[in-house]
């Protein structure tokens, strides 16, 4: 799926979630300016609900696949592409959080 996109924009956040958001309302914005392929992909797991019902989301406009979850190798995406990234070790340590925009 990804080879038949062009264009990718690479976005790092420091906040838990927010770089699915973020990516999110790129994709939004990237749409409506005609790229009708634009996709999205956040990271780790949506936190849009407390509970998953799993049958049917409620939040479709905001819920996003994580880059991972669609075989995505994030640390070697995010290193070639000259950002830094490291194993978490603890809630302690500080944490880069990074989502991708395709365009075709």
């Amino acid at each position: 799926m990804i080879a038949s996109y062009r264009y990718a924009i690479l976005v790092r956040c420091k906040e838990v979630g927010s770089s699915t958001a973020i990516v999110c309302e790129m994709e939004r914005r990237i749409f409506l300016a005609g790229f009708y392929k634009a996709f999205s992909l956040g990271s780790g797991p949506c936190r849009l609900c407390a509970k998953c019902t799993t049958r049917g989301c409620i939040h479709t406009e905001q819920a996003r696949p994580s880059m991972e979850a669609c075989g995505i190798d994030v640390y070697a995406t995010v290193r070639a592409n000259g950002f830094p990234i490291e194993v978490v070790k603890d809630y302690s340590d500080d944490a880069d959080y990074y989502g991708l925009v395709l365009i075709e």
